[in-house]
């Protein structure tokens, strides 16, 4: 949980409280869209990268 909360407050720029109030997997949604849209995200590979 304070894995969460650091990441909201520092990547997301919530407050504390906005986080405590969202679940998780609302938490989770943002955050990967978060990475997505900054470039962090590695793709995922499927067998068609391979040919």
């Amino acid at each position: 949980m304070p894995r969460i909360i650091y990441i909201g407050m520092t990547k997301l720029n919530y407050t504390e409280k906005e986080i405590l109030e969202m679940t998780p997997r609302k938490f989770f949604i943002i955050y990967d869209e978060f990475l997505s849209l900054n470039g962090l995200k590695e793709e995922e590979l499927s067998i068609e990268h391979f040919f």
